[in-house]
């Protein structure tokens, strides 16, 4: 499952993924900001993350929103905008 990612309700969108052992989480908007650690993959949206001056860890990979939609449309997505 995908899971879209915002500040305001992170606590409960990466408690939620963490149980999930398929999650693929996407950092978006002020979520870019946060460091999960979660043994899953993790992406950052770049236009988020160039506005917001942000440097990512390693392990957080930056896709366009291009890239979103597509993993959007490929799979189940629980949003926590």
């Amino acid at each position: 499952m995908l899971y879209l990612i915002d500040e305001p309700m992170a606590d409960i969108g990466l408690r939620t993924a963490a149980d999930d052992p398929d999650a693929r989480v996407v950092l978006i908007q002020d979520g870019v900001f946060l460091s999960p650690d979660l043994d899953a993959e993790v992406y950052a949206v770049e236009k988020d993350v160039d506005v917001r001056g942000v440097d990512l860890p390693d392990e957080v990979e930056r896709i366009s929103y291009d890239a979103l939609v597509d993993l959007i449309v490929e799979q189940e997505v629980k949003n926590f905008v």
